[in-house]
């Protein structure tokens, strides 16, 4: 129970407590009045009785004392009138029983009205004659009492009411500091440094805000030092310093990090440009023109595909740039490039270098199954056959290796399809295990297997670009995590299993409430589950992949991304979204051991999760020299065939 709803529940019966009290001392007060009037009632009657009595008593005519008596107790105030002797002994006897009409009779027990008995002595001269004994009837006094109390009651029950609202406004109000830093407590732990900007008036609590606030800002200036360091590292050795692209060996690492088929993309483009004559212009003009004329070329580019940014962008040789374009629509794109190509014309045109350097741009395309040799021996092709048409041209290349591959983009579909309705999926697995301790398995990924009417199994990276081309990754994601969650059930124990996600999935509302429903239906079991998000796809969508991390999270379940760390963005994105763990990309670890750079990168990645308490993993580790290396640079746990094939 809150807090608040503590101090409400407390407040709340303690008011009740002192509503309570106070009803009851006031119909107390009021009956002890009651009581007095009674008394007062019953003595005022007997004193004007007596009077009446002298004469008629000290005559000896008992019928008229009877009849003054009656006349007296006939008008019903009076529960007994007695007429004694000077010996006590009763000369006239008037009784009616106790009547409460109109009133519970759990109330008169509850608040019993004594009635006090008048007495008067009747006498004549100095001699005593008698006495007069008068005892009120108490039901006008007990009427009044019940009344009193269902008013006092309805006011009582008003001023609660409004007491409790007033109550809880206030408590709000009281409390809302304790609610901030209640939230600045949650964001820390998920990673996030805010500061509470309203400092409370009370000194204990305004102390508490501030410690908060100084630690949020102590952590946030500490992980925004690693970041920066970390940036700086890999803008070193992957970034171009003119540019701002990719150099020759950062664009080549996400190329082949690419083609490896973890981003899983449907449709790729490269565009290549080589400005043509620039040695000679930067030795006539001098070389800080010609750095201004690649910086507008590339602004160029910048601006023609300002809507949907190129995926890969470098600076492979002097003159030469490569963009990477992915999922465009090929009317579409042979558009942009061609408004491009008049785009670049116009700027050369423009410059100092006019008349002295053109330019060759050449587009080709490609899907995963092509090598990165393949791609960019392609690309030299374009722009060589654009060099030899003339200034300024552009050469797209023919063949489309998607369209030409074996099944053809239609047959892709109709297999996929087929095997959705017919539930042909296999999962193979991997372990993920310590690095130091290498027979301790962290968790093991499922990777899924579309199986083809012979019965053959056919790889992800094959079968997925076509599943993302035709938009069927929402139902074949909820194909494969239906089976990874049945093998989750069926093995049992405590072994966790990682399932991936795409970015169309992830977008998709229906698939995104099923997922969250399988994973309400699993209860506590759903915490032995990982889901795991590409660089790629995290950055395509930031927005769903930050609803996809909370709702894994909300059942319990961990998040990573996966493929990380060679996209410009992954820094922020570390800082932006943390998640539980990170796997680094592979083209990464292949050449760890023997890179400087590509270990201080690694190192400072490790730094910045580690404040994060974001865990490191790597994949496709396949020597012990790379485990050595990684483990010197702080990795956690990794995957690859050195610790054995997915099977």
């Amino acid at each position: 129970m809150s807090l608040r709803r503590q101090l409400f529940l407390v407040l709340s019966v303690l008011f009740m407590v002192v509503l309570m009290v106070i009803l009851w001392a006031s119909l107390s007060g009021t009956r002890r009045y009651l009581e007095q009037q009674l008394a007062s009632h019953a003595q005022d009657a007997a004193t004007a009785l007596s009077i009446t009595l002298q004469q008629t008593l000290g005559k000896g005519d008992m019928v008229l004392v009877g009849m003054q008596v009656s006349s007296v107790f006939d008008r019903g105030y009076f529960q007994q009138v007695y007429v004694l002797a000077p010996d006590r002994t009763p000369l006239i006897k008037k009784e009616l029983p106790e009547k409460i009409d109109d009133v519970p009779a759990w109330f008169s027990r509850l608040l019993p009205i004594q009635t006090t008995p008048g007495e008067a002595y009747i006498s004549s001269g100095w001699r005593q004659l008698g006495k007069v004994l008068v005892v009120s009837q108490p039901t006008i006094a007990y009427q009044y009492l019940w009344h009193a109390a269902n008013m006092m009651s309805l006011w009582i029950a008003g001023i609660f009411a409004i007491s409790l609202m007033v109550m809880q406004l206030l408590l709000r109000f009281i409390l809302e500091p304790l609610q901030r830093i209640e939230a600045s407590a949650r964001a820390v732990q998920e990673k996030r440094f805010g500061q509470i900007e309203k400092v409370p008036s009370a000194p204990e609590l305004g102390r508490v805000v501030r410690a908060m606030n100084d630690m949020s800002r102590r952590v946030a200036e500490m992980l925004d030092i690693e970041a920066a360091k970390a940036e700086e590292l890999r803008k070193t050795a992957y970034e171009d310093e003119v540019t701002g692209l990719d150099n020759r060996h950062g664009f080549e690492l996400r190329l082949k990090d690419l083609l490896s088929g973890e981003a899983h993309f449907a449709t790729a483009a490269l565009i290549a440009i080589d400005l043509n004559d620039m040695r000679l212009f930067c030795r006539a003009q001098g070389f800080h023109n010609g750095l201004a004329l690649m910086q507008a070329v590339v602004r160029a580019v910048q601006e023609q595909f300002a809507g949907a940014p190129p995926l890969l962008a470098g600076r492979v040789n002097d003159f030469t740039f490569y963009f990477g374009i992915i999922d465009a629509p090929e009317t579409a794109l042979a558009k942009d490039v061609a408004k491009l190509r008049d785009r670049i014309a116009a700027v050369i045109d423009l410059s100092p270098a006019a008349g002295q350097v053109s330019f060759s741009m050449g587009l080709v395309r490609f899907d995963s199954d092509c090598s990165r040799s393949e791609v960019f021996s392609r690309s030299d092709l374009a722009v060589e056959s654009a060099r030899q048409s003339g200034r300024n041209m552009l050469v797209s290349l023919p063949d489309d290796p998607v369209e030409t591959s074996a099944l053809g983009s239609f047959n892709w579909r109709v297999l996929i399809e087929s095997a959705l309705r017919e539930g042909r999926w296999a999962m193979v697995k991997q372990a993920v295990v310590q690095l130091s301790q290498p027979k301790r398995r962290l968790h093991t990924e499922l990777m899924a297997r579309l199986i083809d009417e012979k019965g053959n199994h056919v790889p992800a990276s094959i079968f997925l670009p076509m599943a993302l081309r035709h938009r069927l990754m929402p139902s074949v994601d909820r194909a494969l995590i239906a089976l990874g969650l049945e093998h989750l059930l069926r093995t049992g124990g405590d072994e966790h299993v990682a399932l991936n996600l795409s970015y169309q999935g992830i977008a998709s509302e229906e698939f995104m409430d099923w997922l969250d429903l399988k994973l309400a239906d699993l209860g506590g079991k759903a915490a032995r589950l990982l889901f795991e998000l590409s660089e790629f796809a995290c950055l395509r969508n930031i927005e769903a992949a930050q609803r996809a991390m909370a709702m894994a999270r909300k059942h319990g379940a961990k998040f990573g991304i996966d493929s990380f760390g060679l996209d410009p963005g992954a820094i922020k994105l570390l800082r932006q979204m943390p998640p539980d763990y990170v796997k680094l990309a592979g083209s990464q670890i292949t050449g760890i051991a023997d890179d400087a750079n590509t270990l201080n990168i690694v190192l400072s990645i490790t730094r910045l999760a580690r404040s994060l308490d974001v865990k490191v993993f790597a994949k496709s580790i396949e020597s012990d020299k790379q485990v050595a290396a990684l483990l010197a640079a702080g990795v956690d746990g990794g995957q690859g065939f050195l610790f054995g094939a997915p099977v």
